[in-house]
């Protein structure tokens, strides 16, 4: 009998139009296997991207309530201005800058979890053949949606705190030195204002050339 090789659509698996022959058995496996990986680490950036947020929101309940409690302790009690003055114009501004510096950094880290998963999401629906399966992220990207809001009120709260220490500090300052008369008490308080202000000021404009440089790049892939 001679042999005769069966093709698809001749007893062995159907062609479906327009998409060619069916995969091997191999292929398939193959392919199964991509796409279940995609998949894992999908829920893997999801899961990254949650935590951020989660610990931005800790790291800045946290900051506040105690930078609030210390300034209240040093507003409220009897401790010496020679105390009061360092804690108020170096260790409460010192604290909120540098816990904004740890919000950007699980900022930063949500937002490259947030192009991860939009990577991915690309990925899948090419795999599986159906533009817009999986476009949250990436709709989100596209769109240039994003709540900037929430994100700014929570670094004016941070910036109103070491300034608010800044202003008591200084306040205090004067009063300790007003005993060594008047030059004395204008160098001091003019010093310290000096100081405030540029502290705030190149601390802002860092900030802010990071902050904007993480979200351009996060909107720009």
């Amino acid at each position: 009998m001679r042999d005769r090789t069966v093709t698809a659509g001749e007893g062995g698996p159907p062609v479906v139009p327009g998409q060619g022959a069916p995969e091997s058995g191999a292929a398939a496996q193959a392919r199964s296997a991509a796409l279940q990986a995609l998949l894992t680490e999908y829920n893997s950036l999801r899961q990254e991207s949650l935590q951020a947020i989660t610990n931005r929101i800790q790291i800045m309940n946290f900051a506040f309530t105690s930078l609030a409690v210390v300034l209240a302790a040093v507003l409220g009690s009897s401790i010496s201005r020679g105390l009061a003055v360092p804690i108020c114009l170096v260790f409460i501004p010192v604290s909120a800058k540098a816990s904004l510096l740890i919000w950007l950094g699980e900022y930063h880290r949500s937002q490259r979890a947030g192009r991860g998963v939009a990577a991915i999401e690309q990925r899948v629906n090419q795999q599986l053949g159906r533009p817009g399966l999986l476009s949250w992220e990436s709709g989100l990207i596209s769109t240039r949606t994003h709540m900037s809001y929430p994100y700014a009120a929570t670094v004016a709260y941070m910036l109103s705190a070491g300034v608010l220490g800044h202003v008591v500090g200084i306040y205090f300052l004067g009063t300790l030195a007003a005993g060594h008369g008047t030059r004395v008490t204008v160098l001091a308080v003019a010093g310290a204002v000096l100081y405030a202000v540029v502290l705030e000021v190149l601390f802002f404009r860092f900030f802010r050339h990071r902050w904007r440089t993480i979200r351009a790049f996060s909107h720009n892939q």
